[in-house]
């Protein structure tokens, strides 16, 4: 199937409900879909594709991660990757999306197409279903329309998924350490919380790494 074709059967593929929530920036994601189409040769009739696109956890692609990308360039690949961390970081916050199509199943209705959409689309949104998509398209693109829905749900989420990991810190240099350390601070809390004796080493803890303004409410809190 070439380009031109692929363009005319997502031309002819209409988003009828699209998920509530965006893809998780911490876990994975599962997205419920129905596919509608008309059944070629059967006026009246529906095929309903349903099933479930599992989005995995985005990972992060960072210019240290790119670095392993660029091999048999020779002996500047490594300084100009220094360069473009350097110079490009915030540009080269890259995430890396994976889907997994599961479940699916198929049956054929005896309903007029546009009809089917709007009853499923009706049932979602009175159960309140946030995570559900219905989709109408030609029989013969159910795969591209699916494919091509996933990808505009990773494009709808990419801002939020970068804002939330760069709240954390995730994309800077040593960010594995930078974990550590929290999670270690976050059980010195819980300590300090118990035994009035582990609060002057946690506030030290705290000034070591830098972080005694950021924790700072939350520290005095436990004198109180």
């Amino acid at each position: 199937m070439d380009n031109a074709a692929i363009a005319k059967l997502l031309a002819q593929t209409r988003l009828v409900l699209r998920p509530k929530t965006v893809l998780a920036t911490f876990g994975a994601t599962r997205i419920h879909y129905h596919i509608i189409s008309s059944v070629d040769g059967m006026p009246g009739k529906t095929r309903l594709r349903e099933g479930w696109v599992v989005s995995e956890k985005p990972k992060i692609l960072t210019a240290e991660a790119l670095r392993d990308r660029f091999s048999g360039f020779g002996e500047e690949a490594g300084p100009f990757m220094d360069w473009l961390s350097e110079h490009y970081r915030d540009l080269l916050r890259v995430l890396e999306y994976r889907f997994q199509n599961r479940d699916l199943s198929t049956r054929v209705l005896s309903q007029d197409p546009r009809e089917t959409a709007e009853n499923v689309k009706k049932d979602a949104d009175e159960r309140n279903q946030g995570q559900t998509a219905v989709i109408e398209c030609p029989d013969a693109a159910w795969s591209l329309a699916l494919m091509h829905f996933t990808l505009d749900a990773a494009a709808r989420a990419y801002p939020v998924n970068v804002r939330d990991l760069d709240t954390h810190g995730l994309f800077e240099p040593g960010s594995n350490e930078a974990r550590r350390r929290r999670a270690e601070i976050e059980r010195m809390f819980q300590r300090a919380a118990e035994d009035a004796g582990a609060r002057e080493k946690l506030g030290a803890t705290l000034r070591e790494c830098g972080l005694f303004e950021e924790y700072e409410d939350r520290f005095l809190g436990l004198f109180r």
